[in-house]
């Protein structure tokens, strides 16, 4: 059973591998800062983090309005000529919006107050996987975001039916051309495969009468708002999972939502993000209880599993492979420095196989061991020492330079008298575990070859030797 972990045993370790899969990680004090708390208060904090929306402005992008007249110009442009130099205008605006909302959504998770809502919202479009590259629209993928971080700590049947209307879904899978003489089924299939049931939870028959029920959805151009186009809407008898009845696509959902089987995907889906790629089936029972119990509250389903001795135990702790997401975020908040610059971030995104709003496919990125090969390894290891360095030619190409580690905060003089006044909290800062005997010896064999005080350069290149480990790349 998913019981408490015993207060006594919450340490700083623990509020450490909250932090890290809860959010994306922090510095000693931040760590410090959630262990004071104890465990319900460190948990509590995170759920009931305060909106930090104002800090976070919308970058600058083109209203729907504006896009909607950007196509009429293109359209009744009055040579072929000028019609070329519009849509390469457009497209320009367009690439640079969708750059800048990358870099505005990773700034974001880097310096939010609220981790876990950050956290979630990445879950979900992990889950609900749509790609600006098929969308082509940036304001749309804006929207859809905001959507996800409004509903991700709610109840997951609201979610899934803001995620039926939403602007950016029915473009990506084909819902805006799906009408009652020819219906769809993308969305159909895919919001049982892939969001709520999964493989060989449904049938062809079901699929077919769902799309029946989807057709009709619709996006006003000027508002980039959903519409139901009635003349388009098959309002006829259903019979779907068993039930028959006209339903709607909201009635749809609801159906799927009371089939057990979506608490148990659900449920699956959130262990295998937060705590584990591979959970026994009866923790995925008492998982899918729990949501069940809540009305499928997401919030108080992660409150339990916080909460849990297993989240805490040695099989769980430092056993996920970052992705790059995590990798980025929680490197630049653990060295306190601000991202690179937004070449440097869009490239380096793109290497290490994590490009926000372009997930690859319908579902999503896969995770896990697939986010490591050789090459998006040793592209770890020369991104580590380009952030310690700050020296850009070290990833190749441009690029400005890092901003400067703030060693004296990392390393104060107090601890670069001795070898072990300095490992134990640096190893604590970049790893956030007991590290074992073989690998102290490891970098105490370095660092004893050094002349204290160590200099800069000793604690950098020992920084270096650290995070060009296996072992960084785990939480």
């Amino acid at each position: 059973m998913l019981l408490p972990l015993p207060e006594k045993l919450w340490n700083r370790y623990s509020a450490a591998h909250l932090l890290n899969r809860a959010g994306f990680g922090g510095t000693p004090a931040e760590i410090d800062d959630l262990y004071s708390r104890g465990m319900d208060g460190a948990v509590e904090c995170l759920l009931n983090a305060p909106n930090d929306e104002d800090l976070f402005p919308r970058p600058p992008m083109m209203e729907p309005a504006k896009r909607v007249e950007y196509q009429k110009q293109i359209k009744n442009a009055p040579t072929e000529e000028e019609r070329v130099r519009i849509k390469k205008s457009f497209f320009r605006d367009e690439r640079a919006e969708i750059i800048a909302l990358r870099l505005w959504w990773l700034n974001r998770i880097r310096y939010t107050t609220a981790p876990l809502l950050e956290k979630l919202t990445l879950f979900w479009h992990g889950h609900f996987a749509t790609s600006n590259q098929k969308v082509n629209d940036p304001y749309l993928m804006w929207l859809q975001n905001e959507t996800m971080r409004q509903h991700a700590l709610g109840k997951f049947p609201v979610m899934l039916k803001a995620m039926s209307q939403d602007p950016a879904m029915i473009r990506w899978l084909d819902l805006n051309q799906s009408s009652k003489k020819h219906p769809n089924e993308n969305f159909a299939r895919e919001v049982m495969e892939l969001f709520s049931l999964g493989e060989g939870h449904y049938s062809e028959m079901d699929v077919t009468e769902a799309a029946r029920a989807f057709t009709g959805y619709r996006v006003v151009p000027e508002t980039a708002t959903f519409h139901l186009a009635t003349n388009a809407h098959d309002s006829g008898m259903k019979t779907f999972l068993g039930k028959t009845g006209d339903f709607t696509g909201d009635q749809i959902l609801d159906l799927i939502v009371l089939q057990p089987q979506c608490a148990r995907f659900i449920g699956k889906r959130l262990w295998q993000f937060f705590v584990s790629e591979s959970p026994n089936e009866k923790t995925i029972s008492e998982v899918a209880d729990i949501l069940l119990n809540n009305g499928y509250d997401i919030g108080k389903t992660l409150r339990v599993i916080f909460r849990s001795s297993l989240f805490y135990s040695q099989a769980i702790v430092h056993h996920q492979i970052k992705g790059p997401v995590q990798w980025m975020i929680q490197t630049t908040r653990m060295l306190e420095i601000p991202l690179p610059d937004a070449k440097v971030l869009e490239n380096s995104m793109a290497a290490l196989g994590q490009v926000l709003f372009a997930p690859p496919n319908v579902k999503g990125w896969d995770g896990g061991r697939a986010w490591i090969s050789a090459s998006s390894l040793l592209y770890r290891y020369n991104l580590a020492a380009y952030l310690l360095s700050g020296k850009a030619h070290i990833l190749g190409g441009g690029g400005a330079k890092t901003a400067q580690l703030p060693l004296e905060a990392i390393a104060p003089p107090s601890t670069r008298v001795s070898c072990n006044l300095l490992l134990e909290p640096l190893a604590f800062r970049i790893f956030n575990i007991p590290i074992s005997t073989r690998d102290f010896s490891s970098y105490m064999s370095y660092i004893s070859k050094q002349t204290p005080p160590y200099s800069d350069n000793a604690v950098r290149d020992l920084m270096q030797i650290m995070m060009g480990t296996p072992e960084f790349q785990l939480n």
